[in-house]
C-alpha cells in the first residue's frame, strides 16, 4: 500500500474523532402557550446560522461553545444564551412572550410629551392632551398591575415557565400525585367560568404551567371523574361535573 495513502488514513483516523457537535432542538410558544409558526431563529455561529421554522420546531447542529439563539416574529424578539459543553441532543424550547417595554415607552412619551413643565405653557397645551396623557398612564398601570399580581415578576414567571417546560412526563405525574394543588386550582377556574371552559382558555389561566402539565392534569381529572372532556372543532371543551 502507497505510504503517503497509510499515512493520509492515520491522520483522518486522529482528526475525525475530534469532529464533533451537538443537536440542539425544540419547540417556540406563544404568549398562550400554543406552538408558535413562521418563526425566524438566528444562532451566532460562524457564519451565522438562519432558519424559518414554520412549524413552530427547529434544530441546529453546534459545537461546544456558548450562543445566542434569538427567535423573531412580528414585533416580538427574545434572545437566549445557550452553553453547549458536551456532545449530544438537548432540547430547548422557546417562549415568544410580551414584555412591559411598551408600557415603559408609554410612560417615557407621556412624562416627555404631557408631564414636561419646562415645555408646556397655558396658551399651547390643550386640555385634550393633558385628558390622552393620563389615559395612557391609567392603562399602563392598570395593565402592568394586574399582569405582576397575577404572574408575578416578569423574569421570575419566565424562567418559571422555562423550567417547567424542560421537565419529563414522569416529573409532571411525581408533581401531580405529590401537590393536589393543581387539580384544585384547574376546578376552582373551571367553577370561575361556570363549569364550562376550553382547553386552550384553561391553559391561559395557567400559563405558569407548561402544555404538558395541563394536559396531564386534565387527563387525571377527567380520570378521577371530576370532569368530562368534549372534542369541538380542533379544541376541547372541558366540563365540570357536579
Amino acid at each position: 500500500m502507497n505510504k503517503t495513502l497509510v499515512y493520509s488514513l492515520i491522520i483522518l483516523s486522529l482528526i475525525l474523532p475530534s469532529i464533533s457537535a451537538a443537536t440542539l432542538q425544540g419547540t417556540i410558544y406563544n404568549s398562550n402557550l400554543d406552538t408558535e409558526t413562521n418563526v425566524l431563529l438566528e444562532v451566532n455561529t460562524a457564519p451565522i446560522q438562519k432558519y424559518l421554522s414554520k412549524t413552530g420546531e427547529y434544530s441546529f447542529n453546534l459545537p461546544k461553545g456558548t450562543y445566542q439563539l434569538t427567535a423573531t416574529k412580528g414585533f416580538l424578539k427574545i434572545t437566549e444564551e445557550v452553553n453547549i459543553q458536551e456532545d449530544g441532543i438537548f432540547r430547548y424550547d422557546l417562549f415568544l412572550l410580551p414584555s412591559f417595554d411598551d408600557e415603559e415607552e408609554l410612560w417615557q412619551d407621556a412624562d416627555q410629551q404631557y408631564f414636561n413643565e419646562a415645555d408646556v405653557t397655558e396658551e399651547t397645551t390643550p386640555w385634550w392632551s393633558w385628558l390622552i396623557g393620563g389615559l395612557i398612564a391609567i392603562y399602563a398601570i392598570v395593565r402592568f398591575y394586574r399582569a405582576r399580581k397575577k404572574y408575578g415578576p416578569l423574569g421570575a414567571f419566565r424562567k418559571r415557565v422555562k423550567a417547567d417546560a424542560r421537565k419529563s412526563v414522569e416529573e409532571h405525574k411525581a408533581e401531580l400525585a405529590k401537590e393536589p394543588g393543581y387539580l384544585e386550582k384547574a376546578i376552582e377556574i373551571i367553577n370561575k367560568h361556570d363549569g364550562r371552559i376550553s382547553q386552550k382558555e384553561l391553559r391561559k389561566e395557567l400559563a405558569y404551567l407548561s402544555e404538558a402539565k395541563v394536559s396531564l392534569i386534565v387527563t387525571e381529572l377527567e380520570h378521577k371523574g371530576k370532569v368530562e372532556k368534549v372534542k369541538k372543532g380542533r379544541s376541547n371543551v372541558i366540563i365540570l361535573k357536579n
